[in-house]
């Protein structure tokens, strides 16, 4: 298989987890299903902080930390501008740019203080999974 083959793959693969990432996957997950969509979280995580088009934990903090801060299901909902900022301050980056997509269309979702609380916990084992694949990725050692 030819570099470009191997991109490709790894592009749709990047697709393919940030696609499972649905709202009932990280908004209405079950007991059952937790672990499921923390398996998810951290590939797509791994996937993150590799090569090019790499998301650092830093550029999601600030979203983080307003995520964290909301008490209201519609304390999210300004987040969506907050991201879409990001995206643009980084335009050249299809990968940030698929990643706030994704969480718009989730923040939207939330109605519930049951799903605000799922999507807490999203957000947290992402920014978590991502900083340990930053610090302990084998392309940086």
């Amino acid at each position: 298989m030819n570099k470009g083959q191997n991109q490709q793959n790894s592009v749709e693969e990047e697709n393919r987890l940030l696609n499972e990432l649905t709202d009932s996957l990280v908004l209405d997950y079950s007991t059952e299903t937790y672990q499921t969509m923390i398996d998810k979280v951290k590939k797509y995580s791994e996937i993150l902080v590799s090569g090019k088009y790499a998301v650092t934990t830093t550029q999601l903090r600030n979203i983080y930390t307003s995520v964290k801060k909301a008490k209201k299901p519609e304390e999210l909902l300004p987040l969506q501008v907050k991201l879409a900022y990001l995206a643009g301050r980084n335009e050249s980056n299809y990968r940030l740019k698929a990643l706030a997509d994704r969480l718009s269309s989730l923040i939207k979702n939330v109605k519930t203080e049951t799903q605000m609380k799922h999507f807490v916990e999203f957000f947290t084992a992402l920014i978590a999974y991502q900083k340990y694949h930053e610090k302990f990725s084998s392309n940086k050692h």
